[in-house]
C-alpha cells in the first residue's frame, strides 16, 4: 500500500456548523425536535459515537437561536481537557457559570468532563433549575445515554435522566457521500460520484476520519492545482 503523503498549506476555511448544513440521514425525529419551538422548558440528551455530528447539532442549534435574537451559550467541555487527559476544572467551572447566568438556550457538549467534579455538578444543577424556571432550552451531548452516566450529585442524575433522549444514528454511505460532497462544495472543489464510490468502498468508516481525509484532499488539490481524481486520492490517502 502506498504511504499517504503529507500536505500543508497556510489556508484555513472553517465550516460554520448550522442546522441547514447538517446531513439528517436517519435522524429526522431529532432534527425536527431541535428545530421546534417550545412554550415551556425543553431539554435534550443527545448521544452517539464520536464523529456522529453531536457537536454540529449543538452549535447549529445555538446559531439558529442566536439568529432569532435569543441569548445562547455553548460550552465545549472537551476544550477544557488537557492533552494528558486532565480536566481544567477551574476554567470549565467558569464557563459553566457564565452559561448559567446568560443563556436561554444552553448547549453543554461532551458533558462527561463534568462528572465527579463537585463544583461543575453544582453549576449544572443551578443551570438546569434556572432554565426550568425561565422556560429555556438545555442541550447536552455525550457518548452514551444518561442512564449509563453517573454523577456524584444524586439530584443531577435524576434531572438529566428525565431529559428527552435521542441517539444519533450513524450515516449510511449515501448520506456520507452527501455530506462529503457538500463539504467539498463549501471549500470550492468537486467530488465526482466515481471518486466518492471508490473512497467510501476503501476508506475508513468513521465520519471524523473521512472529514480529516477531506482536508488532505483539499490541500493536495490546491498544491497540485488539479481537481480531485481517483489517482490523486490514492496518492494522498494511500488506498
Amino acid at each position: 500500500m502506498t504511504e499517504p503523503r503529507q500536505y500543508t498549506l497556510a489556508i484555513e476555511r472553517p465550516l460554520q456548523q448550522r442546522l441547514d448544513n447538517f446531513v439528517v440521514g436517519d435522524n429526522a425525529e431529532l432534527f425536527s425536535a431541535l428545530k421546534g419551538v417550545a412554550a415551556d422548558f425543553s431539554g435534550f440528551w443527545i448521544f452517539g459515537a464520536r464523529g456522529s455530528g453531536r457537536s454540529h447539532l449543538l452549535r447549529g442549534s445555538c446559531s439558529r437561536a442566536a439568529d432569532m435574537g435569543l441569548p445562547v451559550a455553548y460550552v465545549g467541555c472537551g476544550e477544557f481537557i488537557s492533552p494528558g487527559g486532565q480536566v481544567q476544572e477551574q476554567e470549565l467551572a467558569a464557563a459553566l457559570q457564565q452559561a448559567a447566568r446568560f443563556g436561554e438556550l444552553v448547549a453543554i457538549d461532551d458533558i462527561s468532563a463534568c462528572a465527579g467534579l463537585r463544583v461543575c455538578e453544582e453549576l449544572l444543577m443551578a443551570l438546569y433549575q434556572r432554565l426550568l424556571e425561565s422556560r429555556g432550552r438545555l442541550l447536552i451531548s455525550h457518548l452514551q445515554p444518561a442512564t449509563a452516566t453517573s454523577f456524584t450529585t444524586a439530584d443531577l442524575n435524576s434531572r438529566l435522566r428525565s431529559l428527552m433522549h435521542f441517539h444519533i444514528s450513524p450515516l449510511r454511505d449515501e448520506h456520507k457521500a452527501e455530506l462529503l460532497r457538500a463539504r467539498a462544495d463549501s471549500r470550492g472543489f468537486e467530488l465526482t460520484q466515481a471518486v466518492l464510490d471508490y473512497w467510501l468502498a476503501r476508506g475508513p468508516r468513521d465520519m471524523g476520519a473521512l472529514l480529516t481525509d477531506l482536508e488532505l484532499l483539499d490541500r493536495a488539490s490546491l498544491v497540485h492545482k488539479q481537481r480531485v481524481t481517483i489517482p490523486l486520492l490514492k496518492q494522498v490517502l494511500g488506498y
